[in-house]
């Protein structure tokens, strides 16, 4: 069983050896972050008082196997947003992002109290969409060309989870 453990400074350069291109991280991060990422950006990124950041740890393997993040907590609304999944390179493609998802929602809606999860998912982007779609989401809209990178427009579902439902 996977766990969740809170993204300490300590952790920043795995995470940092994961993100290798200009692309990749503004698949994972948005525009959030700038390529290179930096030690200072993830600073930045952890002191958000309306975030939780995790390193996911698999103890039958004792490595840490991914990162992900809720944000934008709003407890009034009763709810957030997952963001910069991440599985390590040398375990995508076996599972755990579909597992890494259920951890974080059944974390959000068990001890943060929200009842409504929402993420973003640029649409080529098909394995996030298959995994986050076996977890439980649904795609609530589309928004075409959303995201300027270089000489491209990407395009982005936005996809929602519902406590209840």
């Amino acid at each position: 069983m996977l766990h969740l453990i809170p993204f300490q400074e300590k952790d920043f350069p795995i995470l940092l050896s994961w993100i290798e291109s200009p692309r990749f991280l503004m698949q994972w991060g948005g525009p959030m972050f700038n390529f290179p990422l930096t030690h200072q950006q993830l600073m930045d990124y952890t002191d958000a008082q309306d975030r939780r950041a995790f390193q996911v740890y698999d103890p039958s393997l004792d490595a840490i196997i991914g990162h992900l993040s809720i944000g934008r907590i709003d407890k009034d609304k009763k709810q957030g947003r997952i963001g910069k999944v991440i599985v390590s390179p040398e375990y995508r493609g076996k599972g755990y992002g579909q597992q890494m998802i259920q951890l974080i929602s059944t974390y959000a809606f068990q001890h943060l109290g929200l009842e409504r999860l929402t993420l973003g998912v640029f649409d080529f982007n098909k394995g996030a969409i298959r995994c986050y779609e076996k977890a439980g989401f649904t795609k609530d809209r589309y928004f075409k060309n959303h995201r300027p990178f270089e000489d491209e427009l990407w395009s982005l579902y936005e996809m929602s989870l519902n406590k209840y439902t």
